[in-house]
């Protein structure tokens, strides 16, 4: 989304802002343009695909039922059923809607099917994180599990009504910030997914694998957010005014 509303800024301006008003004036060097970037980059694709993948796996649990999670999990999923189905549907929902949020054609073009799927976005990824916070303490493992996947359904729930409550705000910068936060989160459905069976691997045991899971699974992709987030501080876009990127 970085730098999509200030091509408009930039490309409103006239072609030469300097009147000659002398003779011999000396001629001014138009300055470098930079080439703007692609409109959807390769890793966004990656991401994408990454998580239909994993909603349309999650999704098949409604067919598979209980027997779509590994034996160990069964006995403290199973008694609370309205809490898995729920879970399944709303974190299905952020993953299938979450990547659009970061189209930037969608963002350019069509900016009403940018609020529509936001709106989805922002419900299915709070509830995602409510329901994640109330199951966690039944999640397999112990304390340590508990608290792993407690705080990724808090921090789920936390930063996805803080991006709502920025751009309620036109706080369209602090709103982007908050949304690769919360997707970031939500992208911890792939991330474990890719980790577990490397780690049941790697440690031959599936106990040891989910206690580390529950923290391997979301950390790191929230470092790599704030990364990209501060190093994307300093672009064009960070220098067009509030008001102007919240039109539209």
């Amino acid at each position: 989304m970085k730098g999509i509303l200030a091509d408009d800024v930039f490309a409103s301006m006239p072609t030469s802002s300097v009147t000659t008003t002398q003779t011999h004036a000396p001629r001014l060097t138009p300055a470098p343009v930079s080439v703007s970037p692609r409109s959807t980059p390769r890793g966004w694709y990656v991401m994408a695909i990454g998580a239909f993948a994993v909603a349309g796996y999650a999704l098949s649990f409604y067919v598979r039922g209980r027997h779509a999670f590994p034996p160990p999990l069964r006995e403290g999923l199973s008694p609370r059923p309205w809490g898995i189905y729920s879970h399944v549907l709303f974190g299905s929902v952020a993953l299938l809607t979450g990547p659009f949020q970061f189209r930037r054609g969608i963002l350019r073009r069509r900016r009403s099917l940018h609020r529509r799927l936001g709106v989805a976005y922002v419900a299915a990824a709070a509830l995602t994180g409510a329901v994640g916070l109330y199951m966690a303490p039944y999640s397999f493992g112990g304390l340590n599990t508990h608290l792993g996947f407690g705080i990724l359904g808090a921090f789920t729930l936390v930063t996805t009504m803080v991006a709502y409550r920025r751009i309620r705000a036109f706080d369209v910068v602090s709103h982007r910030q908050w949304m690769i936060r919360s997707f970031a989160l939500i992208f911890a459905a792939v991330t474990l997914r890719l980790e577990l069976p490397l780690l049941i691997v790697s440690l031959q045991d599936f106990a040891p694998a989910y206690a580390i899971v529950a923290w391997l699974c979301w950390i790191p992709n929230l470092l790599i957010a704030e990364w990209y987030i501060r190093r994307s501080r300093h672009g064009p876009a960070s220098h067009v005014p509030t008001h102007s990127r919240a039109r539209g």
